[in-house]
C-alpha cells in the first residue's frame, strides 16, 4: 500500500510538472513582436537591411547625399551598408550583387553607368529586392521590374534650362562661353540635351571657344588646370558654365588667379560653393540645385514603400531650386550655410515627398 502511494503521489506531481511546463511554453508563445498598429504587416517587427553602391563618395555633394541616406535610415531603425566603388563600375556591380547574396531587403544606387550595372541590377530585382537608381537610367522590361524599380533624378533637363537661362539673360543672348560637357554621366548627358537642343538654337549668339571635359575623378583639380589654359588661349571670355560643381570650384579658383572677373553659372552647390559665390558674386553668379539630403530622403522612402507593397513610381523627378547670389546676404552679414537655403527658397533642406503616416509610426515606436 505505501508503494502504491508513493507511485500515485509521483504521478500526480509529475503530471502537475508538465501541467506546468505546458503553461510556461503557452506565455512564451504568446510573446510574439510587438503589433503597432498603422505599419504595413510586411514592415511589422522587421530589421530592414539596405544596402547603398556609389559609383563614388567624394565631393561635398556626394558626401552629403551619403549623410541624407544615413540620416533618413536611422530614422527607421534601418541596417544602412555603404559600398564606394571610387569610379570602379567592375566594383559598382560586384557590389549590387553581393547586396543581393547576403540577403539585404532593398538596393540604393548612385550615378553608374546603365550598361555596366544592369545585369547585376536584373539580378536583384529577379531576387525581389527593390532598386530605387538615382541618377542613373535602366531600360529593364516591366516584366522583370515588376514594380520595384525607380529611376529617380533631380529633374536634369530642368537644371539645366534654369541655369542656362540665367547665363544667357545676364550676358543679353550672346557671348563668348568655355563650356563644361562631361560626357557618358546621365546627369550630365539630360544637362547637355537642353543646351544642345534648346539654347544653342534659340540663341545663336552664345559661341564656346572652348569645352572642357576631364571625368569624374579628380575633378576639380583637373578642372582648375583647364580652364587656367583656357585662358591663357582666350582673350575673349563673356560666361563660363560648370556641369557639376565639383568643377565649379576648379573654374572658380582659375578665373581668381587669372584676375579676370568672368561670370559663372553652374549645377548643384554645397557649403564651400556658396562660400565662394559669396566671396566674389561677380564671379559665380548662379547654380541649379536640389539638396543631396533630399535625395538621400525620398531614395529611402521609396525603399520602404517598394517594401510594404505599394505602388512606386518607375521615373520620379525631384524639383530644382536656382540659387542666385543676389538672393543671398552679402558676406560680411551673414556667411550662407546649405542649411540656411531652406530660409531663402522653398524645398530645401528636407522634403515631405513619399512620407506617409506609417514611416512616422514607425520613427515614433523607435522613439518610446
Amino acid at each position: 500500500m505505501k508503494k502504491l502511494f508513493v507511485l500515485l503521489t509521483s504521478l500526480v506531481l509529475m503530471l502537475t510538472l508538465a501541467g506546468c511546463t505546458n503553461d510556461d511554453a503557452e506565455v512564451i508563445a504568446d510573446d510574439d513582436p510587438v503589433v503597432v498598429e498603422g505599419i504595413p504587416e510586411a514592415l511589422q517587427g522587421k530589421t530592414i537591411k539596405i544596402a547603398l553602391i556609389k559609383q563614388w563618395g567624394t565631393g561635398t555633394h556626394m558626401v552629403t547625399h551619403i549623410n541624407g541616406v544615413r540620416a533618413e535610415a536611422d530614422r527607421y531603425g534601418i541596417e544602412l551598408s555603404v559600398v564606394d566603388a571610387n569610379h570602379d563600375l567592375q566594383k559598382m556591380s560586384e557590389g549590387i550583387s553581393t547586396a543581393v547574396a547576403s540577403g539585404v531587403d532593398a538596393i540604393l544606387i548612385s550615378h553608374g553607368k546603365s550598361d555596366a550595372l544592369e545585369a547585376a541590377v536584373i539580378e536583384a530585382l529577379e531576387a525581389g529586392i527593390p532598386v530605387i537608381a538615382f541618377d542613373v537610367d535602366f531600360d529593364i522590361d516591366e516584366s522583370i521590374a515588376n514594380g520595384k524599380l525607380v529611376s529617380l533624378d533631380q529633374n536634369d533637363l530642368m537644371m539645366g534650362l534654369m541655369a542656362f537661362s540665367k547665363m544667357v539673360e545676364e550676358v543679353d543672348g550672346s557671348g563668348d562661353i568655355i563650356y563644361n560637357r562631361l560626357a557618358g554621366i546621365t546627369p550630365t548627358d539630360k544637362r547637355h540635351r537642353i543646351w544642345e537642343g534648346a539654347i544653342v538654337p534659340t540663341y545663336p549668339g552664345m559661341n564656346v571657344v572652348a569645352t572642357i571635359d576631364q571625368g569624374t575623378d579628380g575633378a576639380m583639380g583637373k578642372a582648375q588646370t583647364a580652364m587656367e589654359a583656357a585662358l591663357i588661349a582666350q582673350s575673349s571670355v563673356d560666361a563660363v558654365f560648370a556641369v557639376w560643381d565639383e568643377y565649379a570650384k576648379g573654374f572658380y579658383n582659375a578665373i581668381v588667379a587669372s584676375e579676370r572677373a568672368i561670370p559663372m553659372y553652374s549645377i548643384d552647390i554645397s557649403d564651400q560653393d556658396l562660400a565662394m559665390m559669396q566671396a566674389r558674386p561677380d564671379i559665380w553668379r548662379a547654380s541649379a540645385a536640389v539638396d543631396p539630403t533630399v535625395v538621400g530622403q525620398v531614395q529611402i522612402r521609396l525603399a520602404l514603400l517598394a517594401l510594404a507593397g505599394e505602388d512606386i513610381p518607375r521615373y520620379y523627378s525631384l524639383q530644382p531650386v536656382l540659387v542666385f547670389v543676389d538672393d543671398l546676404p552679402l558676406l560680411e552679414e551673414k556667411q550662407v550655410s546649405m542649411a540656411d537655403l531652406a530660409d531663402y527658397y522653398d524645398g530645401w533642406g528636407s522634403t515631405t515627398e513619399f512620407l506617409t503616416e506609417w514611416m512616422l509610426a514607425i520613427e515614433e515606436s523607435l522613439n518610446q
